[in-house]
């Protein structure tokens, strides 16, 4: 099994829409290629976390990094995983727009990266427990 995550720049003036159009594909896609992962976007930033066969994981990526949505595509990590993180969604997906408690955490691990990326919190998108925590979260987010 293979990870990868990536950071990228939403390209300006994206709507709400777009992006839910482009989950919806995206989830298709996955879902047809055993791909799962988790999309976060935060402030015109996207961060993503792909998982699954090497091969496949790297085709979308070459993908994503040809879309128009965004820009300064840059990985952030990637490698081998004994087990996949995100086995339940083809993409899980936060978009930190109000106030939602309960990710109030992952809000602010996110912003921190984000914001100072030399010295954000730990544990950060580079790493696979920052995603694990993430699951955890929107998990208990969804039960709301």
């Amino acid at each position: 099994m293979f990870n990868l995550v990536y950071r990228s720049k939403a390209r300006l003036g994206i709507s709400q829409d777009a992006v839910q159009q482009m989950l919806e594909a995206a989830r298709s896609y996955n879902r047809s290629n055993d791909i799962t992962g988790c999309l976060l976007f935060y402030e015109g930033t996207f961060l993503q976390y792909l998982e699954g066969n090497q091969i496949k994981v790297l085709r979308l990526f070459d993908k994503i990094k040809e879309s128009d949505m965004h820009t300064d595509v840059e990985i952030l990590s990637h490698g081998h995983i004994e087990a996949r993180e995100f086995h339940d969604w083809e993409m899980a997906f936060e978009n930190f727009m109000g106030t939602k408690h309960q990710l109030q955490y992952l809000l602010l691990l996110v912003s921190s990266y984000i914001e100072n990326p030399k010295n954000p919190l730990q544990p950060n998108p580079t790493s696979i427990n920052f995603w694990h925590v993430a699951k955890q979260l929107l998990r208990a987010k969804a039960t709301f």
